[in-house]
């Protein structure tokens, strides 16, 4: 089921209206580039309401490079290549993955893909007590492997609290981010597999 994380962040009203969101996001775009960010997250899998999984763990974001420790997995991503560790696989699998394969992995990729090919709306909702801004990006072509996007703001640090992603297929990845700490220090390495850690792992390169 966890294999399903990895490869499973309608019309404008107004031109003001879409300003106004696609600048909310900008801000959020603002905010993920000033240095690192480290996020505790919970993220399921339903489709047709029927709940296929459920996992946890850590993320660690620096621009488009991401960092996934999850419930018994890893996954690096150095912004062009990504590798995926399941534990007691005794195997990393190395993989160029798509838009999409990115969007359900980092909750955080929604900031690459909402300028082109999506229009936007806005409304405040009520998250954990407080009023914050919810905006919905839905694809302007039916054939776009991500449908729909929901991203709840916060309204002060303009960092995610959390992504809905709706998939062609039918799929939705709903990820809760919380203890969210951002302006971190992150070097290249970080987002990298090293084999000198793993010595009695297989790199199993399917690019």
């Amino acid at each position: 089921m966890k294999r399903l994380f990895l490869t499973s962040l309608l019309l404008m009203l107004s031109f003001a209206a879409t300003f106004s969101q696609k600048a909310l996001l900008d801000r959020t775009a603002a905010a993920l580039k000033n240095g690192g960010v480290e996020a505790a997250f919970t993220a399921t899998a339903s489709r047709s309401g029927q709940r296929l999984g459920a996992t946890s763990g850590t993320i660690y974001v620096r621009q488009n490079r991401f960092k996934v420790v999850a419930d018994g997995l890893t996954t690096w991503f150095d912004g062009k290549t990504q590798w995926t560790l399941l534990k007691g696989s005794n195997e990393v699998n190395v993989t160029t993955p798509t838009a999409a394969e990115l969007q359900q992995i980092n909750p955080y990729h929604f900031v690459s893909l909402y300028k082109k090919g999506y229009t936007a709306t806005q409304r405040n909702v009520t998250f954990s007590g407080v009023s914050q801004p919810e905006v919905t990006l839905k694809a302007q072509d039916a054939s776009a492997a991500i449908q729909t996007m929901v991203i709840v703001i916060n309204k002060v640090t303009h960092l995610p609290l959390s992504v809905k992603v709706v998939m062609k297929k039918g799929t939705t990845t709903e990820i809760q981010l919380s203890r969210v700490r951002n302006n971190l220090k992150f070097g290249d390495a970080l987002f990298r597999f090293n084999a000198a850690d793993y010595p009695k792992i297989t790199v199993n390169d399917l690019r």
